[in-house]
């Protein structure tokens, strides 16, 4: 018998006993090395670099960085934009070429007010197409030079507060809206004048919100820009 064959095996004795009495030390061979699983890290928090309506309405309210500025104040705005002159200006424009007098016109003009940039093509062909419908709005119930200037005054003033903060919240830009036209609507001097009928009032908020801010995240990509593509996989991984 081979001196391997004599050898007797204890497990976890560490030593190998030999027929004749006699010991001596054994290494164990190598065992597989064996990994130790991996711990499940925590999901990573979804980072919002987007306005917070794309996102989650329960974000709406609280938007996740600070107004850089003071937020503007609603106030009175007959003439602050477009004058009475100015809207008969732009009913001339348009009489005289009735395809492309009332563009060429309000593209001149909300360049030449600061509203947009000549470059912002999206944002110049979105407002002309706006204050194009609204000048349409206006004229199927029977507004005037002045009543209509007043109104484009209004929705140009708005959607400069709108491009006034990225993260702005569409609860804000109602309740300026809404402040805005409460103040064109009832004569509290100095800070209200009669412009619009209570009913001519109602109107307007619900025409403004069905156009502009119903379509609120559309007007930001416009405005603003988009930045971000996400592209979804319908199949799962294998």
């Amino acid at each position: 018998m081979s001196e391997m064959d004599g050898d007797s095996f204890y497990s976890g004795s560490g030593s190998t006993k030999r027929s004749d009495g006699s010991s001596k030390a054994w290494r164990a061979a190598s065992e597989p090395i064996t990994v130790a699983p991996r711990s499940e890290a925590p999901p990573l928090k979804q980072q919002i670099s987007a306005p917070s309506y794309f996102c989650s309405l329960s974000e709406n309210k609280a938007p996740p960085f600070k107004y850089p500025e003071p937020v503007p104040t609603p106030m009175l705005l007959i003439g602050h934009i477009m004058s009475q002159e100015e809207a008969i200006a732009m009913i001339a424009a348009f009489d005289a070429d009735k395809f492309l007098g009332l563009a060429k016109f309000l593209g001149e003009f909300l360049i030449a007010k600061n509203v947009i940039m000549n470059y912002n093509l999206s944002e110049k062909n979105f407002l002309i197409s706006f204050l194009a419908e609204t000048i349409d709005y206006a004229a199927q119930r029977d507004f005037g030079s002045f009543k209509l200037a007043c109104l484009l005054t209004i929705y140009l003033d708005t959607h400069i507060y709108f491009k006034g903060y990225y993260w702005l919240p569409p609860e804000s830009l109602w309740l300026y809206f809404k402040e805005i036209m409460i103040r064109h609507t009832i004569e509290d001097s100095p800070d209200g004048q009669e412009v619009f009928e209570p009913e001519e009032c109602y109107d307007i908020l619900t025409h403004f919100h069905t156009l502009y801010l119903s379509n609120l995240p559309l007007v930001h990509i416009l405005t603003f820009g988009a930045f971000r593509l996400k592209l979804t996989w319908p199949f799962k991984a294998k």
